[in-house]
């Protein structure tokens, strides 16, 4: 007992008690677990039908060994077989840590399926979970033991054997941070692999990440080329799943975004249209966005509005709903399609819409995650079938209570879950609607409808129930015993060294059938959740914290951005016309409950402001958002809400037929100040390493635009344009220098709104808003880098505000300079390199340091060596221009950019002169596929970018190293996990505004 695989293939080393006690943060699924204890054959049967009928899934679920022939093996899920493939992939990595994600739908299988890859590895992996209730305060301790376990050592014990640890992540994302667990895990365990010095040829850790998603909503599947007539066949199944899973929601409209790079999508999207054609009513649109909205707004918002009437208009002909085909080149404009139908659509009990978004895409690439979803395929369907046999034979009669097995086995249909509420049950209900089995039945419904997986303590519940009821002989009734009437809805179970403690209803799709019994029978969700919190949450609030604040305040994402509030509070808001009000007494109640926690008031000034109809709203909302700022007097993001009531209140005042202007820049004033002291705390909140918050900044120019249209006196307009400047510039070089993350990029309205202000106030006579808008990009480095993005030709005609420079003003030389390198990526006639060299040169020798960032990006452009380049005699240091630019950009930019991907300006790339530089997010010439910056930070052996040169260089000590002429330069991995071990490297040479960074690294294994 107590081993895990050895650094030695098919052996195993045992785990001393020293270091397998300090292991808290882990549940170890041991190699040898189980296979020597005696297990009572009865305990074993037991604990499988706990399970079968929803209690979570413990690892003696997964022993079948021959100690335990009465057990039937699990039912191996679709998803299974590939995460097995993609974990095996993964072993063969070269990264320190790499992960696999699987995303589920709760009530799918999840967790179960993550644990049974994980008992599939136990002999060749060190597998083991994260123990989810450690994880909000113990994140550090988990990477120290996940080293621990890749190591068998600790500082107590310090004889190593090595093998990689796969770690299985399903933590609900319960902190309070912007960056995910995994990212904030991966911080951590890089570090600690650092500290202890490991280098290494396999990764340390391999993270099953498990991430719980709403697929009713919206799903991208990835249509890979050249697919056999057998997995064309398999993906059209899994687009036919997706439709149907989609066609079950209460969804106004839904998306399948269906990514592709040749033209086997019509065939098939066809297909799937033709199949399901007496099921919807199926249309299709092939290049139905006309006009860009950047060209025209009107033409292009008329265009949206009559594509919209047309579409509602064939729903309410058909009375079925559309399955829409779209099938276009860019996607952007989608959007404002949605938006508009969203807005005139009501909830009903199917969507009106499924959009299959099919998108050619330039490249895609195999999916590296698995999904999990409450629809099965057909091959699923035959393989529960069969075990649903077996099940019956191994459990009799008790199968018909396996409720989670059973209402899995036949499809996740919302009639077999309705069906386990007996008549019996339904009688006890309306007989006793207030008795507290009644009432507790109720709140295990609505905390597993909208907090899948939470569970109540049978503690709590004991006390809730309290002496007076049930008496017995011994005057303590047991909580089964009140349960009695509900006793086979319900599982209890334990959580941690705890003995069944825990009580939970058996499955997701039960709450939402108990919760649709309780309505029928006027018993709404809003008293329900009412009722928890006076009852059960009261005096008990710190037991809470976590369930309330997903069901009342945390918003899910929607199609386009975040839903308004959380599902709970959308869901009661259309149960009824006018719900606000039970809203605002639910939201009222929490607040008072959870007395210092500012996000409840907050979320009450957003229910105010957003959906109150009285006069007096925005007076009620500002309150609110003052109280949460009460609570929390640091945070921006609380502060953010006092700002948006105030900026909708303006719009809102604005748009009346009398208004008084003098109430309008009244109220525009609060805004301004509200957001004003947003974005000071954001300053403050910018030194602690966290995550800039520019919602001040923006919000502060969304405010200015209202005012224009105001049209207030000039001298307003005035006291105004200093501060819009400013803003501008901020987000000028903000939105090119970074972006959200590497997958994601930044919202279109941000950079819309930020222009449309400048162009505003600046805009002078006869100036259209684009010239004015183009002769300030021309002033700024991040404002030309624009111009590699749109129109060349908008720089040749501005050419007259950068030409003939002072060759001793920095400023002057460096937009001149990066012109004719912009130019160059156009094949437009430019100063040749020497020449700019020389420049570059002489400003290089009057100060090499405290100089800006893009001063050191263009020394390191247009100076980085080259076998193809002249020498170049007193050659500015490179390696100092990397170490001064890391300073300056720590300086200027690090608190601002902190936890942003920073984009790759420029690659290095194969031709001589300024043609050797490659713009990331240009079409370069000799390769018509942008660079894939996600596909560049992985070191996958088979990645070619043909339009870039590979770069030598040399790990040292964890560190990068670009190696020329002796010469060693330190570069930033783009992929930190990729430096594995020291030894000869070479990469993709990247350059951002912070410095050079090594993309896409692969150790020379000739050179050890």
């Amino acid at each position: 007992m107590y081993t895990v695989p050895s650094s030695i293939d098919n052996e195993t080393v045992s785990v001393p008690a020293s270091l397998r006690d300090t292991l808290s943060c882990l549940d170890v699924a041991w190699a040898d677990m189980f296979e020597t204890e005696d297990i009572n054959p009865d305990t074993a049967r037991q604990h499988q039908a706990d399970f079968l009928k929803g209690a979570p899934p413990k690892w003696q679920n997964f022993d079948t060994s021959v100690n335990r022939p009465t057990l039937v093996p699990l039912v191996e899920r679709d998803g299974f077989k590939d995460l097995i493939q993609l974990v095996e992939e993964k072993t063969r990595k070269r990264s320190l840590i790499t992960d696999v994600s699987l995303r589920y739908q709760p009530g799918s299988g999840g967790s179960t399926l993550a644990m049974q890859v994980l008992w599939h590895f136990r002999k060749d992996l060190r597998c083991a979970r994260a123990i989810d209730s450690d994880l909000n305060t113990k994140l550090s301790d988990l990477s120290e033991h996940v080293v621990d376990l890749f190591l068998l050592s600790n500082e107590e014990q310090a004889k190593q054997d090595r093998r990689t640890v796969m770690l299985l992540l399903d933590t609900k994302e319960k902190m309070d941070n912007d960056l995910p667990i995994k990212n904030i895990l991966c911080n951590n365990l890089n570090e600690e692999i650092h500290k202890r010095g490991v280098k290494t040829d396999s990764p340390v850790v391999i993270i099953l990440n498990c991430i719980p998603t709403d697929f009713t909503l919206t799903d991208t599947l990835i249509l890979p080329p050249n697919l056999s007539e057998e997995s064309t066949k398999q993906f059209k199944e899994k687009v036919l799943q997706q439709i149907r899973l989609q066609g079950k929601s209460q969804r106004k409209v839904t998306t399948i975004n269906l990514h592709h790079k040749d033209s086997d999508r019509s065939t098939l999207a066809l297909g799937v249209l033709s199949d399901l054609s007496e099921e919807f009513t199926c249309e299709t649109l092939r290049e139905p966005f006309n006009t860009d909205i950047a060209e025209n707004k009107k033409v292009f918002t008329s265009e949206i509005e009559n594509m919209a009437n047309g579409l509602l208009s064939t729903h309410k002909t058909n009375k079925k709903t559309v399955l829409l085909l779209l099938d276009h080149k860019d996607d952007k404009s989608l959007r404002y399609l949605l938006k508009n139908l969203q807005s005139k659509l009501k909830r009903a009990d199917r969507p009106a819409f499924i959009i299959i978004n099919a998108v050619s895409k330039r490249a895609v690439r195999v999916p590296g995650d698995v999904k999990l979803k409450m629809e099965l395929l057909p091959d699923e369907k035959k393989r529960f079938a069969q075990k649903s046999l077996e099940v019956k034979s191994e459990h009799k009669k008790m199968s018909q209570k396996l409720h989670a097995f059973n209402i899995m086995q036949g499809g996740f249909q919302k009639e077999d879950a309705e069906k386990v509420i007996t008549e019996e049950m339904v009688n006890h209900i309306e007989k006793n609607p207030k008795s507290k089995e009644t009432r507790l039945l109720s709140f295990l419904a609505l905390i597993n409808s909208y907090v899948p997986g939470s569970h109540l303590l049978k503690l709590l519940c004991k006390r809730f129930i309290g002496k007076s009821e049930w008496p017995t002989d011994d005057g303590t009734p047991s909580l089964e015993m009140i349960l009695k009437p509900f006793k086979d809805l319900t599982v209890i179970f334990s959580e941690g060294e705890q003995k069944a403690d825990c009580i939970r209803l058996a499955h997701p799709m039960i709450a939402d059938a108990c919760l649709k019994l309780f309505t029928e029978h006027n018993v709404t969700k809003s008293l329900i959740a009412l009722d928890f919190l006076k009852s059960m949450v009261k005096s008990n609030e710190i037991s809470y914290v976590q369930i309330c604040k997903s069901m009342l305040v945390t918003r899910p994402k929607g199609l386009m951005d975040k839903e308004t509030f959380s599902k709970l509070v959308l869901d009661i808001l259309d149960e009824g016309e006018n719900n606000t009000k039970q809203c605002i007494d639910l939201l009222k109640l929490a607040s008072f409950l959870f007395s210092t926690d500012p996000v409840y008031p907050q979320a009450l000034a957003r229910l105010y402001y957003i959906k109150v109809k009285e006069e007096n709203k925005f007076e009620k909302a500002e309150q609110w958002a003052t109280e949460a700022i009460k609570r929390d007097q640091e945070k921006s993001h609380i502060k953010d809400t006092l700002g948006q009531v105030c900026k909708n209140h303006l719009r809102n005042h604005f748009k009346k037929t009398f208004r008084d202007i003098k109430v309008c820049l009244a109220i525009a004033k609060s805004a301004i100040d509200g957001f004003h002291d947003e974005a000071k705390a954001a300053e403050v909140e910018s030194e602690k390493d966290t995550r800039f918050n520019n919602r001040g900044q923006f919000g502060f120019l969304q405010v200015c635009n209202i005012i224009h249209d105001m049209r207030p006196e000039q001298e307003y307009i005035s006291s105004l344009k200093g501060l819009i400047e400013s803003r501008y510039n901020f987000f000028e070089w903000y939105l090119v220098y970074s972006r959200p993350s590497i997958k994601e990029e930044e919202k279109d309205y941000i950079c819309e709104d930020v222009e449309k202000c400048y162009k505003h106030y600046f805009k002078q006579g006869e100036q259209t808003g684009e010239m004015t808008l183009n002769e300030k990009k021309m002033k700024s480095f991040a404002g030309l880098l624009h111009f590699l993005q749109s129109d060349i030709n908008v720089l040749e005609q501005n050419w007259n505000a950068i030409e003939n420079p002072q060759s001793d003003n920095e400023t002057q030389m460096v937009l001149y300079i990066l012109a004719n390198i912009i130019l160059s990526q156009f094949d437009k006639p430019c100063e040749n390199l020497q020449d700019l060299q020389a420049w570059l040169q002489e400003l290089w020798k009057t100060e090499e340091k405290h100089r800006s960032p893009e001063f050191y990006l263009l020394i390191l452009l247009l100076f980085w060596p080259d076998e193809a380049q002249p020498v170049i005699a007193d050659l500015p240091n490179l390696k100092d221009c990397v170490q001064y630019m890391s300073q300056s950009y720590e300086k200027k930019y690090q608190k601002y950019l902190h936890g942003r991907y920073l984009v790759p300006l420029f690659f290095l790339g194969k031709g001589s002169g300024l043609q050797r530089l490659v713009h990331a997010l240009k079409p370069h010439k000799n390769d018509l596929q942008r660079i894939d910056l996600e596909l560049l930070s992985e070191e996958d052996e088979n990645v070619e970018a043909s339009c870039l040169q590979r770069i030598n260089g040399e790990v040292k000590k964890h560190q990068v190293f670009a190696v020329r002429d002796g010469q060693q330069i330190q570069v930033t991995p783009h992929n930190e996990t990729s430096v594995y071990k020291e030894g000869r490297v070479s990469f993709y040479l990247g350059f951002t505004i912070k410095g050079p960074v090594a993309c896409n690294i692969r150790y020379d294994e000739n050179n050890k």
